[in-house]
């Protein structure tokens, strides 16, 4: 259970080095699409490193 705790930290520690904000949306999204669907907005975008704001014009601009 804790390696795989650690695994699950250590991606996404990786992916806020090297990824940019939207490939961690739509990673994401791709991950665990009914994540999206439940949880508020806010918490998304504090999850992969950005604002409210950011994320909106990020959702924007993908569809």
């Amino acid at each position: 259970m804790a390696e795989s705790m650690y695994l699950i930290k250590s991606k996404r520690e990786l992916s806020l080095l090297s990824k940019t904000a939207e490939e961690r949306y739509l990673n994401l999204f791709s991950d665990r699409p009914q994540l999206i669907k439940h949880v508020p907005l806010k918490y998304i975008a504090s999850y992969i490193g950005v604002t409210p704001q950011a994320l909106s014009r990020i959702r924007k601009r993908i569809t």
